[in-house]
C-alpha cells in the first residue's frame, strides 16, 4: 500500500503532496473526534415537524407496459424478503437465513435479533420507541449481512471503521449490504401496488415496516450501511419517492402522523451526512460526488431546503460538464457507469426544472473544505434558467445510449459493470424456470436446494436484463421531445414528467464530434505479424445499409443496422488518467449479427470479494484483443489498493476511417498494433498487424451484471 501511495505522489507537484498529507491528518482526527461523539451519545426520536413535500403525481404515471404476473412476482418476493441483487438469486435477508456462498466462501455470523444485542446500549432506548411502530407479524431484516457469504457487519460499529474489511475477507462484498440498504425496491413497490391495487394495503404495511426497520437498528453513522456517502444519497433518494408514492395510496392511514415526523427527521439526518461527508476532492470527483449532490438536491427539495438545493444544483450543472465528455460519454470510460451518472443527471434535471419555476434555486456563495460543504451566502436572488451547454450535453447523453444500443435493445459492456442505479421502476427481463436458472449461471450453484423451503411462485425466476438500458431512454424522453428517444419504456418518461411539471428542454447542438486522423503517427512497416478474422453475414448490405456512429472523446465506434452490429472500444484511461472503472480492453469489439452475440466483452463478475476475478475480468487477456506475451495494457498496483486505479501505459489513436471501416493503433511498452475492421461484401475482416508476436485467445467465461457468470460460449 505504501508503495502505491508513493508512485502515485511521484506524479504530483510537492505542494500538492504536502496539502494531501495534511488535509487527510485533519481528516482522521475530525473522525476520532465524531466517532467518540455518536458512539456514546444517547440518541432521541428523529423528529422533523414539518411537513414533507410532494412532487410526484401517481396518477399521471404510465404503468400500463408493466405485466401483471411479473409485477405480482415482485410484490411476493419483496413482502417475503427475498431479493435478487448482485447475483444472489433471489434469497432471504434475515437474522437467521442461510447463506448461498461466493465460490465456497461461506460465513456462520447470524445473531438473535434483540435490539439491546445488535445495537450500542446509548442507541436501544430510540430503537425500541421506533420499533413500537411496526406491525407485530413484521420478520426483521438483517440490513447489516451480505447475505451472499453471509458475512455480518455490526450496528455498534462507527462507519468508517466499517470499511475496514473491504479485501481483507475473501468471498465478503461490502456492496450486498449497501445495494440492499439503497431501497430501490421501495419505488418499485409503489409502482407495482399501482398496477395491482389488491396489494396496495400490504404494500404501505410494507413500507412503513421496512422503513422503521432500518431507522431503529441503522443509527446515523453506524454500521456498513452509513459508510459510503453515496449509497446514502441514492438511499435517502428511493425512500423519498417511495414516501411521496405510497402517502397517496395509503387509504386505510397506514403512515402515521407519528410515522411521517420520525421519516422526515430520518430523511433529515441522511442530508445531514451527505454534507459532512462529501465524496469530493478538488482533484477528482466521480460518479460518488453525482450521487452525493443528486441525493442532497432531492432531500433539500423535500425539506424545502433552500441552502441544499441551490448548492446540489449549481454541482450537478458543474459536475456534468466535468463528468460527461462534449459528445455525451463519459468519462469513467464505462457504458454501464454512463447510465448510471446519465440518470443521476437526468432525475436530478426534472427536479431542477421544477425547483426553478418556483424560485427555490437562488445564488449561492459556498465552499466545500475537508468535503463538507460550508454556506459562505445564500443570495436572495432566483436562478432563473439552465444553461444552454447543459441542455446539450443533456440531449447528447442520452443520444449516446441510443446510438450504442444494439438492435436487440442491450448495451456493448465496456469498463466496469456493477449494475448501478439511482432510481430503478420499470422491471426489465424474462421469466426463467429455477431449474433453468441454476444450469446458466454459475454463481447459483446450488440454488434450487437452498430455495427448496421458499415458496417460489410456480418455480420461476426472474432474470434481470441488466445491459438493457432503455429505461434511461425513456426517462431521457421525458425532457425532449425528440423523436431518436421514442423508444423505450412510458413509466420512466412520466415519471420525469410529473417531476418536472412537464416542461421539456430543447436541444441546440446536436452535432457530433469530429474525429481526428493521425496517419503518419505510427510506420506500418515495424509491423511484421499478422492475424485475420472474417465473419459472414447471411444477408446484403445493399438491403441493409451499414450506418456509424463515432464517439472520439469516448473512444467508442459504432457500426449497425438492423441485424448488424458492431462496436469497437479505444477508450481512454477514465476518470482523467485514474481508470478507476476501466479495463484493458483497447481495440475490442463486440460483435451481433441476427440476434446473435457472436463476439462480447467478459463483464466484470466482482469488486473486492474475490480480488483475483476482478484482475482477472479486466485483464488484456479476458479480451479479444491482440496478446502479448503476458503483458498488460495498463498496469495496477498489488493488492486492495490497485483494485480501482490503473496505471497508464497505452495509447490509443484513429489512423483511418471511412463509412464501412476504421483503423484503430493502440501502443503500450514498446508494443504496437493496428487493428483493421472493414464491412465489405456480404462480411466483416477483423485484421490484425503487430510489431511482435501476439495470440487472440478466448475467455472462458462471461458476466452480464455484477456477481453473475456463467460459461463463455
Amino acid at each position: 500500500m505504501i508503495s502505491y501511495y508513493l508512485q502515485k505522489a511521484k506524479k504530483l507537484p510537492p505542494d500538492v503532496v504536502i496539502k494531501k498529507a495534511v488535509g487527510r491528518f485533519v481528516s482522521i482526527l475530525q473522525d476520532k473526534l465524531e466517532k467518540t461523539k455518536y458512539c456514546t451519545k444517547t440518541l432521541t426520536l428523529p423528529f422533523f415537524e414539518n411537513q414533507l413535500r410532494s412532487f410526484i403525481d401517481v396518477s399521471k404515471l404510465d404503468v400500463s407496459e408493466i405485466d401483471k404476473k411479473v409485477a405480482e412476482y415482485h410484490i411476493k418476493m419483496y413482502l417475503a424478503h427475498r431479493f435478487d441483487l448482485l447475483g444472489s438469486g433471489w434469497v432471504k435477508n434475515s437474522y437467521d437465513s442461510i447463506p448461498l456462498g461466493l465460490e465456497g466462501y461461506k460465513y456462520e455470523m447470524n445473531v438473535e435479533f434483540d435490539l439491546e444485542k445488535i445495537l450500542r446500549p446509548s442507541h436501544v432506548e430510540r430503537a425500541r420507541q421506533i420499533w413500537k411502530l411496526i406491525d407485530k407479524d413484521y420478520e426483521p431484516i438483517d440490513w447489516q449481512k451480505d447475505f451472499k457469504s453471509g458475512y455480518r457487519w455490526s450496528a455498534k460499529e462507527w462507519y468508517i471503521d466499517a470499511r475496514k474489511v473491504i479485501g481483507k475477507k475473501l468471498g465478503v462484498d461490502i456492496k450486498v449490504p449497501w445495494e440492499l440498504a439503497r431501497m430501490q425496491h421501495l419505488p418499485q413497490l409503489a409502482v407495482f401496488s399501482l398496477v395491482l391495487p389488491e396489494y396496495q394495503k400490504s404494500c404501505v404495511r410494507e413500507f412503513k415496516n421496512q422503513v422503521l426497520d432500518f431507522i431503529a437498528t441503522n443509527p446515523s453513522r453506524m454500521g456498513v450501511n452509513w459508510a459510503c456517502t453515496m449509497d446514502v444519497a441514492i438511499r435517502a433518494t428511493n425512500m423519498l419517492i417511495a414516501y411521496d408514492m405510497f402517502c397517496q395510496l395509503d387509504k386505510y392511514k397506514i403512515l402515521t402522523e407519528e410515522f411521517k415526523k420520525i421519516f422526515a427527521g430520518s430523511i433529515y439526518e441522511h442530508g445531514e451526512f451527505i454534507i459532512n461527508n462529501l465524496e469530493w476532492s478538488e482533484w477528482l470527483t466521480s460518479n460518488h460526488y453525482l450521487a452525493n449532490i443528486g441525493g442532497l438536491l432531492f432531500i433539500g427539495a423535500y425539506l424545502n431546503r433552500e441552502d441544499w438545493i441551490s448548492f446540489a444544483s449549481h454541482e450537478i450543472i458543474k459536475e456534468t460538464g466535468k463528468q460527461f465528455y462534449e459528445d455525451g460519454g463519459n468519462f469513467e470510460s464505462s457504458t454501464s457507469y454512463h447510465r448510471l451518472s446519465g440518470e443521476m443527471v437526468i432525475y436530478s434535471t426534472a427536479l431542477i426544472l421544477r425547483l426553478l419555476r418556483e424560485e427555490k434555486i437562488k445564488k449561492i456563495d459556498y465552499i466545500i473544505s475537508r468535503r463538507r460543504f460550508k454556506l459562505k451566502k445564500l443570495y436572495n436572488e432566483p436562478v432563473k434558467s439552465l444553461p444552454q451547454w447543459f441542455i446539450d450535453r443533456l440531449y447528447k447523453i442520452g443520444r449516446f445510449t441510443v446510438d450504442i444500443t444494439k438492435p436487440n435493445g442491450e448495451i456493448p459492456q465496456i469498463g466496469d459493470n456493477d449494475n448501478g442505479r439511482f432510481i430503478k421502476l420499470t422491471p426489465v427481463g424474462k421469466f426463467l424456470t429455477n431449474k433453468e436458472t441454476e444450469g446458466i449461471y454459475l454463481n447459483l450453484k446450488g440454488y434450487n436446494e437452498l430455495i427448496s423451503d421458499y415458496d417460489s411462485p410456480d418455480g420461476l425466476f426472474w432474470d434481470e436484463t441488466i445491459l438493457n438500458h432503455q429505461t434511461f431512454v425513456s426517462a431521457v424522453r421525458g425532457l425532449f421531445d425528440d423523436e431518436i428517444f421514442q423508444i423505450g419504456f412510458s413509466l420512466e418518461k412520466s415519471f420525469v414528467e410529473t417531476i418536472s411539471g412537464g416542461e421539456k428542454l430543447k436541444a441546440e447542438d446536436k452535432s457530433y464530434k469530429s474525429v481526428r486522423i493521425t496517419k503518419d503517427r505510427v510506420d506500418l512497416s515495424e509491423l511484421k505479424y499478422e492475424k485475420r478474422k472474417e465473419y459472414n453475414f447471411p444477408f446484403s448490405l445493399d438491403e441493409y445499409p451499414v450506418r456509424a456512429y463515432f464517439y472520439p472523446d469516448s473512444g467508442i465506434y459504432i457500426f449497425k443496422n438492423e441485424r448488424f452490429y458492431l462496436s469497437i472500444c479505444a477508450t481512454p484511461l477514465g476518470q482523467n488518467g485514474n481508470g478507476g472503472h476501466t479495463h484493458n480492453d483497447k481495440l475490442s469489439y463486440e460483435l451481433w449479427i441476427d440476434g446473435k452475440n457472436v463476439e462480447r466483452d467478459p463483464g466484470t463478475y466482482l469488486y473486492t470479494p474475490l480480488p483475483y476475478r476482478r484482475n482477472e475480468f479486466r485483464s488484456t487477456k479476458s479480451h479479444n484483443v491482440p496478446i502479448v506475451g503476458n503483458i498488460e495494457q495498463n498496469s495496477w498496483n498489488k493488492g486492495k489498493t490497485g483494485l480501482f486505479g490503473l496505471f497508464k501505459g497505452s495509447k490509443c489513436f484513429v489512423r483511418d476511417f471511412g463509412y464501412n471501416f476504421i483503423e484503430i493503433v493502440l501502443e503500450y511498452k514498446d508494443i504496437k498494433i493496428l487493428r483493421r475492421c472493414e464491412i465489405k461484401g456480404d462480411n466483416l475482416n477483423v485484421v490484425d498487424v503487430c510489431n511482435e508476436e501476439f495470440s487472440c485467445e478466448r475467455f472462458g467465461f462471461y458476466s452480464s451484471g455484477y456477481g453473475k457468470v456463467s460459461k463463455n460460449a
